[in-house]
């Protein structure tokens, strides 16, 4: 395992390009959508590796002849970090998440003929952050009393507002459909897992909601999916994600899988972690029961209580650095 700042990529993607798109623009473009049935779905298991050279590198799912723990065997015995499957059911992206799969999506085909695809992720490194190397400024202490955190109370917002900051990116229809559905609704599959999607919410002392995470559960540990911070907002974004862990920690989670490895992530205190030190580690921790909830809590009154609970260890790692 080593530091989160020996690796990384800078995000230097486009920010706040789909800043118009409404709620409403979402829920009509969402509307009626369905998974290919299961005749198309083998359709293009056959031609699209044919045709794009992607589908030929990628270890490909059909959860109709393998289930996510095999098929987890089997893509951990190469190098690739995507796979790809057409089965946008919430199981199955659940299952997936257990054996340590984050599933984004992608879109092909034409504006008129579309076809979604789902792409589980599990990268030869990620980041990772545990509770006591959260890094905390001073400017973050500072903001952290104009605001206050929820959790599952503005589901929705968190989406839009993740895709007037990123656009739609990885976050298409049929992968918003699937999430919404499980927020709804959560797991209804055969196995014993304990997976389940949420959203943190940070607001400001007017009531505007101005940064959030949109994630899952996996038994005792937390996922990040993405983020946002409305434009314009000082400081908003790492006050959200500090409040975060903290509110993390209180609720008894025993780290945060914090996804691809990035450089603003090293900043927060995330380490890089190989993809064995990764599943290793999720499995010692996703037959966890926790309770995934909280009240509407103020921002210094969480950063506070995470503050005590780490007391003695922060004492003593300002020791170290003196």
């Amino acid at each position: 395992m080593s530091d989160g700042s020996d690796d990384g990529k800078e995000d230097r993607s486009e920010k706040f390009g789909n800043a118009s798109v409404t709620m409403e623009d979402l829920r009509r473009d969402d509307a009626g959508w369905e998974s290919e049935p299961a005749n198309a779905r083998a359709y293009y298991y056959k031609t699209l590796p044919r045709s794009i050279s992607i589908f030929r590198q990628w270890p490909m799912l059909d959860s109709s002849v393998e289930t996510a723990a095999a098929f987890a065997e089997r893509f951990l015995s190469q190098g690739q970090g995507y796979s790809w499957t057409l089965d946008f059911s919430g199981d199955l992206f659940c299952e997936l998440a257990y054996e340590g799969f984050l599933s984004t999506s992608l879109q092909i085909g034409t504006p008129s003929e579309p076809l979604q695809v789902m792409l589980p992720w599990n990268d030869p490194t990620r980041n990772s952050l545990d509770w006591q190397e959260l890094h905390i400024s001073r400017n973050t202490r500072k903001r952290a009393k104009r605001y206050s955190m929820t959790v599952d109370t503005a589901y929705d917002e968190v989406i839009l507002n993740c895709i007037k900051m990123h656009g739609e990116g990885w976050l298409y229809r049929g992968l918003r459909a699937l999430l919404r559905r499980l927020f709804n609704v959560g797991y209804r599959g055969k196995s014993d897992i304990h997976v389940g999607v949420h959203s943190f919410e940070l607001w400001d002392s007017d009531g505007r909601l101005v940064a959030g995470d949109l994630g899952y559960t996996v038994g005792g540990v937390y996922t990040s999916m993405t983020g946002f911070r409305l434009q314009h907002t000082q400081g908003a974004g790492e006050v959200q994600l500090v409040l975060t862990a903290a509110l993390l920690c209180k609720m008894g989670y025993s780290w945060w899988d914090l996804g691809m490895v990035m450089k603003y992530k090293a900043a927060l205190g995330a380490r890089v972690v190989s993809r064995k030190d990764f599943v290793d580690r999720l499995r010692r921790d996703r037959d966890r029961r926790v309770t995934f909830g909280h009240e509407r809590i103020g921002g210094q009154e969480i950063l506070q209580s995470f503050l005590d609970s780490f007391k003695e260890d922060l004492a003593c790692r300002k020791d170290l650095a003196l």
